[in-house]
């Protein structure tokens, strides 16, 4: 067996935000290398992820390509902390933040240049400066970066802020978008069939997936051993953030901080899980409620339970604090901090980098897609001022549907064709801009036995040529596209009792989006037709009721339909089912998945916020089950007289079942080739394991 990387046997990381300006005697007066790496031992945290430079560019070591930091006088802070930190036996990764301020304002030749022509800080009143990896801010940052890695010993570097946060109008990106396109000006509205639009994206992506395959590089060249970490938060923006394959391959692990809910945790930690290059991703979370509060710390619970979500999804854990401007730390964080680490170690063991999820259901994951269709055609400037992600909320409301049923789900993509193999069900949310041969993928896996849930624009648009004259996936959904499409609010009617659980015809499904005008081809079997208001939702003077838009106008176009291909089938609905967030709509979307599914994996009386995972670990014959108490309101309340049933794949004949930490034999009846576990008491986090 390989020796494991770094990444792969340290899980207890803390990253301390240094985003400190020079500008004042008492800035960083009173920092202590000692005092930090005592912190950082008090927590009992396995790697420090240190500050070599924050996001104005100010260095914390004597650069002589860069901008020092003047408060520290020569002083070489970060190369002490490191060794501060050692003499611990603590891990070190280095911290450099591709945003510089320095840079923004000693060049303005290197400035992002917004549609004004301005930089970030005049247009945004920003307090830091974004530099375009085009001009020769690209170059400085890899002298600067590879100035870094000759001087100190560590295991990695994590890179912050690389991303395309903005859309740059400078001289180079015109330049350059000329020569590599032979088109003289950047276009100025966002339109996903203009091929000017579509060759500026295509354009950012390539340049980005430049950027980091040269940061990788620049590391590699002098440090082959050691690895590069992407902050790929950016991501979250969609196509429009121009993370590319590049991008991600540029990554030994995907990380990213975040500060939402439970539900946006298991998204991140599947997500991010399922584009990684290597494992496990690293999920980090600030200790207060955002990174503005800078002493509105969350609660002990809370920082343990996201702990644990970490430790069910397979990732490693990063505690965020943020140093004050004096340099000093507080204490009583890092005292919290070693209870949840001191918890979180219990069950380290049971992490492994060849971890496999086990799930009903695959979300395909499909980059070109996550636009807002909606939203555009829209000038520049209002396409930056109003950014909006619909999609993002509609993958967390899948994620809050499917925990909600107890469906265990990851994330798939359409150059996996074994992941795709390894799904029962397969989502495809308003996948509108797949490629083509995302689409051979897909029918190859709907005509070998697959299932497939699509819905509204999906494979309507070609990621290179925009909006198509019909589905490019007609063929696989059983349906052609008239041209037409309805206003927003919609009805779905069901044809049958049975069709669509809780509508009827009269009081039938509603949607907020608008439904496409399809027509169902001859082998296709039409589940619901479309209804209407009786007038647009728009409409202030002719309308059904002044405050809803009821169904009235009934139609025969198909809305929901299922058509079979091969040995699978398809559902296909004609709106966006999935982005709506009430139970009524959650109950149908989990019963259609149920319905292409048959069984789960998993079937238990636990309340919805009880989220299940299972995770196949095949060098150590093992199946590894986490079972997770997340309530809205923490701390949560212990629960009683828990049953699950497991029907596990054939191919796992478990022999015994463990109770973790302590790894005590736990009781278990088997029925066929199901398992049942009965639980007298679940009060945070249990975690078993299956030897088979």
């Amino acid at each position: 067996m390989a020796p494991k990387a770094w990444f792969e046997t340290s899980f207890r990381r803390l990253l301390v935000d240094m985003h400190i300006p020079d500008w004042n005697d008492e800035f960083l007066r009173d920092f202590s290398p000692e005092k930090y790496a005592e912190m950082m031992e008090l927590a009992k945290v396995d790697t420090a992820e240190i500050y070599a430079g924050s996001c104005l560019g100010l260095c914390y070591w004597p650069t002589k390509v860069g901008f020092p930091h003047k408060q520290l006088h020569g002083r070489d802070l970060l190369g002490e902390t490191i060794e501060a930190c050692r003499r611990r036996g603590i891990n070190v990764q280095i911290y450099l933040n591709v945003w510089s301020r320095a840079a923004h304002d000693a060049h303005p030749e290197w400035r992002i240049r917004l549609s004004d022509g301005k930089g970030t800080v005049g247009h945004y009143d920003y307090r830091f400066g974004q530099c375009c990896p085009n001009t020769g801010f690209g170059q400085y940052f890899l002298d600067l970066l590879d100035e870094l890695n000759s001087r100190y010993e560590c295991p990695g570097f994590w890179i912050d802020m690389i991303g395309n946060y903005q859309h740059c109008y400078c001289p180079t990106c015109r330049e350059r978008f000329l020569r590599e396109t032979g088109r003289p000006e950047l276009p100025r509205t966002a339109d996903w069939s203009d091929p000017a639009w579509i060759a500026f994206d295509r354009c950012r992506r390539l340049w980005l997936d430049e950027f980091a395959e040269k940061i990788y590089a620049t590391v590699k060249k002098r440090t082959p051993e050691r690895t590069v970490t992407l902050q790929t938060a950016s991501i979250m923006r969609g196509r429009d953030s121009g993370v590319g394959d590049g991008f991600l391959r540029s990554s030994d692990f995907l990380a990213g901080d975040f500060t939402g809910d439970r539900v946006e945790q298991s998204y991140i930690c599947k997500f991010f899980s399922a584009l990684s290059k290597n494992h496990p991703m690293e999920f980090m979370t600030p200790r207060c409620e955002n990174l503005i509060h800078h002493t509105t710390e969350r609660s002990c619970s809370n920082l343990l339970m996201r702990s644990y979500a970490a430790l069910a999804n397979q990732a490693s854990f990063t505690l965020i604090d943020a140093i004050d401007p004096r340099g000093t730390l507080d204490r009583r964080f890092y005292e919290h901090a070693r209870g949840i680490n001191t918890s979180y170690a219990r069950f380290e063991k049971y992490l492994d980098s060849s971890s496999v999820p086990l799930k009903d259901i695959g979300i395909f994951h499909s980059p070109f897609s996550l636009i807002n269709l909606d939203a555009t055609p829209a000038p520049i400037e209002e396409f930056e001022k109003e950014y909006s992600r619909p999609y993002t909320k509609t993958r967390m409301n899948m994620t809050s549907a499917f925990q909600g049923a107890h469906l265990l789900f990851s994330f798939v993509r359409g150059d996996d064709p074994d992941k795709l193999k390894s799904s029962p069900v397969i989502v495809l949310s308003d996948g509108s801009c797949l490629t083509d041969s995302e689409c051979a993928a897909l029918r190859e896996y709907v005509r070998d036995g697959g299932k497939l849930y699509a819905s509204f624009r999906t494979s309507l648009y070609d990621p290179d040529k925009g909006l198509l004259s019909d589905f490019k996936l007609a063929d696989l959904f059983g349906i052609h596209y008239t041209g037409r499409q309805t206003d927003p609010v919609t009805y779905i009617a069901p044809v049958s009792p049975d069709a669509i659980p809780g509508a009827t015809k009269d009081y039938p499904l509603m949607l907020n989006s608008r439904q496409l005008i399809v027509e169902a081809a001859p082998d296709t079997e039409v589940l619901g037709t479309l209804t209407l208001p009786i007038s647009s939702a728009s409409e202030n003077v002719r309308f059904g009721s002044a405050i809803s838009n009821p169904p009235m106008k009934e139609t025969v176009s198909p809305a929901l339909v299922r058509h079979p291909y091969g040995k699978g089938e398809v559902l296909y609905v004609a709106g966006n089912l999935e982005e709506i967030p009430f139970p009524y709509h959650h109950a149908i979307l989990t019963a259609l998945m149920k319905r292409l599914r048959g069984t789960p994996l998993t079937e238990t009386n636990a309340p919805g916020f009880v989220e299940v995972t299972l995770f196949d670990q095949p060098e150590r014959k093992r199946l590894v089950l986490s079972i997770l108490n997340l309530p809205a309101e923490l701390p949560p309340v212990p629960l009683h007289d828990l049953e699950f049933r497991l029907n596990l794949p054939e191919k796992y004949a478990v022999k015994a079942l463990f109770f973790a930490p302590e790894d005590t034999a736990y009781p278990f009846e088997r029925k066929g080739n199901s398992l049942e576990i009965r639980m007298d008491k679940l009060e945070e986090f249990a975690l078993f394991t299956l030897q088979y």
